[in-house]
């Protein structure tokens, strides 16, 4: 079974309202019928949803209309990040009522004080408790915390988005993908790699398309990629489209083709691992339907 382990699906802002910025302006529009056709088309069955921002009632309502085809991951607002009035908890226990299976955030706390005293500390034991993912796009300055994480809520499952890339200067590309400048220093890179010391912690094979300076299968990343995949190993690894930026370049084909390229080492199984298996053991209601 192929796994699509992130990707965004949404409306126009007039429709649905939603986060709106140079990447998904106010009239862009990508609709749940035209990822399912997407899907069909690649050949792959199931899909992890991510919205763009706190807004997420059009990917509550998608999950709810395909049992089992669709997991989804909530993107932490302020509340729940515990920067608000409300119980940070919850908040959390709101968003996972509404059908989602795990939070992603791009802030852990003041980078200045340790992660022990974050107001976001409740939600994260939360989530380690109820065995839910937390899915970690976190820009450079909350890295420290970030490393400090498997120490302090030790069971928690960490998803390192787009293979550990802390995101910062983003632009927009004559494609209308994000892109990025410089994405590996040797702060990423050590942090990625320390944090594959830990067995809870995953990364996400994706990104690729806004990372590298070359046309697929970007051979100038392929060092970085198989450094982190001797770390991590397939079954802690999840291949992800980032659909909709990839919908036409590269095409969620050419994306699939990429482990054989970066990775050809890899066996039947550990490409299934990578391709699906690693997804379901983090996300396990994608078995039902």
């Amino acid at each position: 079974m192929i796994v699509d382990a992130h990707l965004h699906i949404f409306r126009p802002a007039s429709v649905h309202p939603r986060t709106v910025d140079a990447l998904a302006p106010a009239g862009r529009d990508a609709p749940a019928e035209d990822l399912l056709a997407v899907m069909a088309e690649a050949g792959i069955d199931r899909a992890v949803l991510v919205p763009l921002g706190p807004e997420d009632d059009y990917v509550a309502e998608t999950v709810a209309a395909h049992p089992g085809r669709f997991a989804a991951i909530a993107v932490a607002d302020r509340a729940t990040q515990g920067l608000g009035p409300a119980d940070p908890v919850e908040t959390l226990h709101a968003r996972l009522d509404r059908g989602f299976s795990g939070l992603r955030t791009q802030w852990l706390g003041d980078p200045s004080r340790p992660l022990a005293e974050s107001p976001m500390l409740p939600v994260l034991r939360e989530l380690a408790d109820r065995g839910l993912p937390l899915w970690s796009y976190l820009p450079p300055s909350q890295l420290p915390l970030l490393r400090e994480l498997p120490g302090t809520v030790g069971d928690l499952r960490i998803v390192l988005n787009h293979l550990g890339f802390a995101p910062h200067g983003m632009r927009v590309d004559e494609h209308g993908r994000p892109a990025f400048d410089d994405p590996f220093p040797p702060s990423v890179v050590e942090t990625v790699l320390d944090l594959a010391r830990h067995p809870h912690t995953y990364l996400m094979f994706s990104g690729q398309y806004a990372l590298s300076r070359q046309a697929p299968p970007y051979p100038d990343l392929f060092p970085v990629i198989r450094a982190f995949a001797g770390a991590y190993g397939p079954d802690r690894m999840l291949w992800a489209s980032d659909h909709p930026w990839t919908r036409d370049v590269p095409g969620p084909a050419e994306l699939l083709r990429l482990a054989d390229h970066a990775l050809p080492g890899l066996s039947p199984s550990e490409r299934a691992a990578l391709h699906g298996g690693t997804a379901l053991t983090l996300l396990p209601t994608l078995k039902e339907a």
